[in-house]
């Protein structure tokens, strides 16, 4: 089947959509704020949910269950995009920092910092090198995934960036 799910801000849940059917299952456990943001991995094995709660919580897609829950940032998260292997997590926060967890030990590898307000959206290339993010500092920046240092900043915007 395939699925999609939602956020659901309001009751802090996440609801799983079976597309063929057009029906709505049952809810993913609640996150203690509103959920800003989700994805699910390549494999679509794990939904993958950033919330206001400042926590990033993964969901396993067949159970159901809550696997993890991954505390670091400090302020709403605000975006979240896993790489292409289902190894890595990037999340952006307002609390104006990038963070790359290793999802297989819920820890974070590495904190990237140089927005100047808050992440607004976060990417991964498909090759893995990049990390594409952006701001309400009106700017995007193109990250070095091994490294963690900034290799591009495009500036030129007059507002906020939401999406990539």
């Amino acid at each position: 089947s395939s699925d999609v799910s939602l956020p659901i801000c309001e009751d802090n849940t996440i609801k799983v959509w079976t597309l063929d059917i057009g029906k709505g299952e049952r809810a993913l456990d609640r996150h203690l704020s509103c959920v800003n943001t989700v994805t699910v991995t390549s494999d679509r094995k794990h939904i993958i949910s950033g919330s206001s709660d400042n926590t990033i919580r993964v969901w396993n897609l067949d159970t159901r269950k809550q696997e993890r829950i991954l505390r670091g940032h400090t302020a709403p998260v605000y975006a979240v995009a896993a790489t292409s292997d289902g190894k890595y997590l990037v999340s952006g926060s307002a609390d104006k920092t990038i963070k790359l967890w290793n999802l297989s030990v819920g820890r974070v590898e590495r904190t990237l910092k140089g927005h100047t307000s808050s992440i607004c959206a976060v990417a991964v290339t498909s090759d893995r090198t990049r990390i594409i993010s952006s701001s309400e500092d009106k700017t995007i920046k193109v990250w070095n995934l091994r490294t963690g240092q900034v290799e591009h900043i495009l500036e030129g915007y007059t507002a906020a960036v939401f999406a990539l």
